[in-house]
């Protein structure tokens, strides 16, 4: 029996390969609610149109798609299968300036949540319709946690603007 040259090489490749960490890169899991347009309740309101949440192995992003560029409030509210949640809060003054915050809590949370704010990791960066807010996933439960459900509200003056309209995204498994 002869072995091709071929065959040699895709061995070679392969045994060198593997040991090596070579192999496809694994990706986050990733969350994505879409929101119509002009379901924000009046102008100069913050409308989302697209969110995303990436739950990646160290880090949880969310991407919040706007209509407009706006000033106010995007809260994107982050729930962990079977314990409470946080909320994630950009705010965008009139002069353009942005703060953030993280809240304990999620939505979805029953009760009073009576604990310290997890930590101060969060980093946003709010560029015209687009905001991106990042925080390290030891912010949750120390990092302890697996899949995520997310919603986001948008506030200016009052609730402008909640995406999904219903309820939350689907699970998101941790990556």
């Amino acid at each position: 029996m002869r072995i091709s040259k071929a065959a040699v090489a895709a061995t070679l490749v392969l045994g060198v390969a593997a040991p090596l960490g070579l192999a496809p890169p694994v990706h986050a899991a990733t969350g994505v609610v879409s929101d119509p347009v002009g379901d924000a309740g009046g102008p100069q309101r913050l409308d989302v149109t697209r969110a995303t949440v990436h739950n990646k192995d160290r880090l949880v992003v969310a991407r919040v798609n706007l209509a407009e560029d706006e000033k106010g409030d995007i809260i994107v509210s982050l729930d962990p299968r079977g314990d409470s949640g946080l909320r994630l809060i950009a705010t965008k003054k009139a002069d353009g300036s942005v703060r953030e915050q993280i809240l304990p809590g999620a939505f979805t949370d029953r009760g009073d949540i009576d604990r310290p704010t997890p930590c101060r990791g969060l980093r946003v960066r709010w560029a015209e319709d687009v905001a991106r807010l990042a925080m390290p996933s030891a912010c949750l439960h120390d990092g302890d946690y697996g899949a995520v459900r997310f919603s986001v509200l948008t506030e200016n003056g009052a609730d402008s603007d909640i995406a999904p309209d219903r309820g939350t995204s689907g699970w998101i498994p941790r990556g």
